[in-house]
């Protein structure tokens, strides 16, 4: 019947694609057998094990994700490891999923007899990401509960498979990435209740008379479901019945297949969180986890702990960090001799992607920059001796209280003098008595609208000096280091261009990235010339 069907499948777009779906690809078998020999021992789990810290480079996450691998596969590793090494494997598979252009990197380095399995997961995480419209800036009105025991829900499976045919393995997989073996208790969007997400309507048709949230009764009716629509003879056509999406289908049929080729994957996959899809990016909604509506994920994140970033950077910017962070490291003044390493660096705007409805990725490109990445790239190197202490650097300076959001993202050049911790001190009115100060509604354009949808409109006193007094005496003032706007007239903007003013023997320069075609690049222009042309400026001094 079509009832589940047509109705189902708002249902799993909101369910499936928040949840802990991150496995497989295309199953060639309908059911599973328990395998005759138990896993290949793995070595011993580094002393680390339980808080090594998810990699954000490809190489190292696939080779850390192969030590999770095999740790998950030994029957001597204690609790504590087991559960820390699958929300690790959880995790890689989720940034695996939604970065392709790492796959040249982090493909090669997996092992023959854990190739199929990795294939599998990254593609079902890619089919289930295909089918997300948008991710939400409000967690859902769930509760998150603790599953049945592992043991108990593998003998409703196999009780199911016995009465109807279809494949433990695909009903795992169904309650799996529906509920997370029964870990959202709630309402979905469409109305579909209980661990297997099923209309009332049909489960009434093929509950048995049995209680809709009770996981035995569900997991039979999703069974007596399945084998009616055919499974037997077109498994696809079955499960497309159960939820009308194709990704879907492939995604079911590829986790059933790592869980045909190794029933003991199902203990790893139990262990795996809830995690939420949102603006912010991915959040663990932990046992416990009570909403009765939808909540503001920024006022979740006020007193919780914030997601891990996910970091974009690709093999280029790689290499071009690693010889910036030599050269900080050899500096004895930061400024000037870090600046100086993006002289000709092209100009490239809208490199940072994101919106309100879009979850932000913290980005390192260092082959472009524009006016903005190039003053955050910059102060985040003086920041660090290291890639990681530079990627955390860079966080705190690009975003609120370092969490990597469009919604936290510092957007407005006084940002950085306004948000606590500080990254500049506004010195604008002490470098002259002729400063101005101007009243803005930043992000609220003059002619009408905003500059940035999704996002408030800031009430904030600008202080600028004006170009005609611009003195000897301002100048004297300024250092080397200090980021110098262009006063921006619109009402909505506190500045329409940044730099870094740089003493040079020649005279004051204004280093930027300029997109004048005549530029194009990170150029150094004299600072005297620059400020002709300019309504005036406002000058941030960085926090030592």
């Amino acid at each position: 019947m079509n009832t589940l069907s047509h109705t189902r499948i708002h249902a799993a777009l909101l369910l499936v694609l928040t949840m802990m779906c991150a496995v497989v690809a295309c199953s060639e078998a309908h059911t599973a057998s328990t395998p005759s020999t138990a896993p290949a021992a793995a070595v011993p789990p580094p002393s680390d094990a339980t808080n090594r810290p998810l990699a954000s480079e490809p190489a190292r996450l696939a080779d850390d994700l192969v030590a999770d691998e095999q740790v998950l596969r030994d029957p001597a590793t204690p609790e504590k490891v087991l559960q820390a090494a699958a929300v690790r494997q959880q995790a890689a598979y989720r940034a695996l999923g939604r970065h392709p252009e790492w796959d040249p990197i982090a493909r090669p380095r997996i092992p023959a007899p854990l190739l199929e399995a990795y294939d599998r997961n990254v593609d079902a995480r890619r089919q289930l990401n295909a089918m997300s419209k948008r991710a939400k800036d409000t967690l859902p009105a769930w509760r998150i509960v603790a599953p049945r025991p592992v043991d108990e829900l593998m003998g409703y499976y196999r009780k199911a498979e016995a009465a109807s045919g279809v494949g433990w393995n695909y009903l795992a997989a169904i309650n799996f990435i529906e509920t997370g073996f029964g870990r959202i208790a709630g309402v979905s969007t469409a109305g579909a209740q209980g661990p297997m997400q099923f209309m009332p309507s049909t489960f009434a048709a093929y509950g048995g008379g049995g209680d809709i949230h009770s996981p035995h009764d569900a997991i039979m009716a999703a069974g007596r479901y399945l084998a009616a629509n055919d499974f037997a003879n077109n498994p696809d056509y079955a499960l497309y019945r159960y939820n009308n999406s194709n990704q879907y289908v492939r995604a079911i049929s590829a986790y059933a297949a790592v869980l045909a080729a190794d029933p003991g994957a199902l203990a790893g996959y139990y262990r795996w969180d809830v995690v939420y899809n949102s603006t912010a990016g991915d959040v663990t909604l932990p046992v416990g986890y009570t909403a009765t509506e939808p909540v503001p994920v920024a006022d979740y994140l006020k007193t919780h702990a914030p997601p891990a970033p996910d970091i974009r950077i690709s093999t280029q910017s790689e290499q071009i960090l690693q010889n910036l962070l030599r050269v900080r490291n050899g500096a004895d003044e930061g400024s000037d001799q870090l600046s100086r390493q993006f002289l000709g660096v092209p100009y490239g705007a809208n490199t940072l992607g994101g919106s309100a409805v879009e979850p932000e990725q913290l980005v390192v490109d260092l082959q472009k920059v524009d006016c903005f990445t190039y003053a955050d790239y910059v102060e985040a190197l003086k920041r660090a001796t290291n890639r990681d202490e530079f990627l955390a650097a860079l966080a705190k300076v690009r975003y609120r209280d370092g969490v990597v959001s469009f919604q936290n993202r510092k957007h407005f050049f006084t940002d950085w003098a306004v948000s606590a911790p500080a990254i500049a001190t506004d010195i604008t009115k002490n470098l002259s008595p002729n400063a101005i100060q101007v009243p803005k509604n930043l992000n609220a354009k003059n002619s009408g609208g905003v500059y940035l949808p999704g996002l408030p409109v800031v009430p904030r006193t600008v202080s600028y000096i004006p170009r005609d007094k611009v003195d000897s005496h301002v100048i004297d003032g300024l250092r080397t280091g200090d980021y110098l706007g262009a006063y921006a007239e619109d009402g909505g903007l506190d500045v329409t261009h940044v730099g870094i003013v740089i003493d040079t023997p020649a005279g004051p320069v204004f280093r930027n990235a300029s997109s004048l075609r005549a530029d194009n690049k990170v150029v150094d222009t004299p600072l005297g010339a620059y400020l002709k042309t300019v309504p005036g400026i406002v000058v941030l001094r960085p926090v030592e």
